[in-house]
């Protein structure tokens, strides 16, 4: 299995911390621009749902009330398309972190939790889960628009580093493809150059990549 290298992974997250600061510097300098959030609020916890609503209503959001089934969800994320899910919970259970993780795979949208539980652990479950902003005690009108933003951006940021990790990942594998295929033309007795020469040919020949062609060959001589 190839890795990506830490030095790869290190640059590839202070590149996307510098586009944040730079995005955080803009959006800092546009006074009375707010566009209103759309929020699809998850109830886990009904005793306190007009404050809740009355919150986000307060904070120039637009609440998406959902109380469906998992499968009922993915295609209410599809329809509404809720610029954030929040989840409201006097404490996250098990279920509702595993659904947390199974609709941040399908439908990825940053997910807020608003929760009357501190415990650190549970803290640690929710992020892994996929919790962009795990918030304990309180939901006034003054945090929770800066909090839904800011959950926005780490999703965003989050979203462009784990494409960034794909890529390099594909990369390395169609280099190491190209390689493979290189080192069984050189052993034919082509020079590198010529080996390369070789698979590129083979590649404009095709309307292929060299990676694709290079796996082909191998394929074929595996077989």
């Amino acid at each position: 299995m190839l890795a990506v290298s830490s030095e790869i992974y290190t640059a590839l997250r202070g590149r996307l911390f510098r586009s944040l600061i730079d995005s955080w510097n803009m959006s800092s300098s546009k006074e009375n621009s707010k566009q209103p959030l759309k929020v699809m609020l998850l109830k886990d916890a009904t005793h306190r749902l007009e404050w809740v609503t009355q919150s986000l209503n307060d904070a120039e959001c637009t609440v998406i009330p959902f109380s469906g089934s998992l499968l009922e969800l993915e295609a209410a994320i599809l329809r509404e398309e809720p610029d954030v899910i929040m989840i409201d919970t006097e404490s996250p259970s098990r279920d509702t972190l595993e659904h947390v993780c199974i609709y941040s795979q399908v439908c990825p949208r940053p997910v807020v939790m608003f929760t009357d539980d501190n415990d650190p652990e549970k803290l640690r479950k929710a992020v892994r889960a996929g919790v962009a902003a795990y918030v304990v005690a309180g939901l006034s009108t003054e945090r929770v628009r800066p909090i839904l933003e800011a959950a926005i951006t780490r999703h965003e940021i989050q979203s462009e580093l784990a494409q960034e990790l794909s890529d390099t990942k594909a990369a390395l594998i169609d280099k190491e493809s190209i390689d493979q295929a290189k080192r069984l033309f050189i052993k034919q007795g082509l020079s590198e150059e010529e080996a390369y020469q070789r698979l590129r040919k083979l590649a404009m020949d095709s309307g292929t990549s060299m990676a694709d062609v290079a796996r082909a060959w191998l394929q074929r001589v595996a077989t």
